[in-house]
C-alpha cells in the first residue's frame, strides 16, 4: 500500500492553557460577501462532525443570524441537546504561528451557534477532511499536511 503524498505542510507549537495541551491553530475567517475578517485561534476537534463558529465572531464580520439561514435544532451539543444553528459560507485562511502569513486557504461552510464564550471549532466536514493532521503530544507540535 502506498503512503499518501502531501505537497505542503506546516507545523505549529502545541499551545497550553492552564497547563493542558490544546490543539489550536491561528485562522482568519472571511465573509465572502463583505470581505470583512477576524483573526482568532480555533480548536482542531476530531470528535466534531462540523465546523462551529460562535455568533460573536460571525456577527463581527457582517453575518446576520436570519431565519433564512437558521436550522432549528440543527446540531447536537456535547450535552446531547439539540441547538439552533445558522449556516454561512466562509473563507478560512490558516495562518502561521505569528498570525502574519497565510499558510493555506479554504472555502467552506460552518455552523454558527449563539454564544459569547465558545472557541471556534474546526471539525471533520468543512475542514479536517481536507487535511492530514498530526498532533504529537510528546513533541508538543501540530502538523497540518495537504
Amino acid at each position: 500500500m502506498n503512503k499518501p503524498q502531501y505537497h505542503n505542510k506546516h507545523t505549529y507549537p502545541l499551545p497550553k492553557e492552564k497547563g493542558r495541551s490544546k490543539p489550536k491553530i491561528p485562522i482568519r475567517l472571511i465573509n465572502f460577501d463583505t470581505g470583512a475578517s477576524r483573526v482568532t485561534n480555533a480548536l482542531i476537534d476530531t470528535g466534531s462532525d462540523y465546523c462551529v463558529i460562535p455568533s460573536y465572531i460571525t456577527e463581527s464580520i457582517g453575518f446576520q443570524l436570519t431565519e433564512d439561514d437558521k436550522i432549528e435544532k440543527g446540531l447536537k451539543g456535547i450535552s446531547g441537546k439539540r441547538i439552533d444553528t445558522y449556516v454561512h459560507g466562509f473563507k478560512i485562511e490558516i495562518l502561521d504561528s505569528e498570525k502574519k502569513n497565510v499558510v493555506c486557504r479554504l472555502d467552506t461552510h460552518a455552523y454558527t451557534v449563539t454564544t459569547e464564550n465558545l472557541t471556534p471549532i474546526l471539525g471533520t466536514h468543512g475542514f479536517l477532511k481536507n487535511f492530514n493532521v498530526s498532533i504529537d503530544y510528546k513533541k508538543d507540535t501540530i502538523t497540518i499536511m495537504w
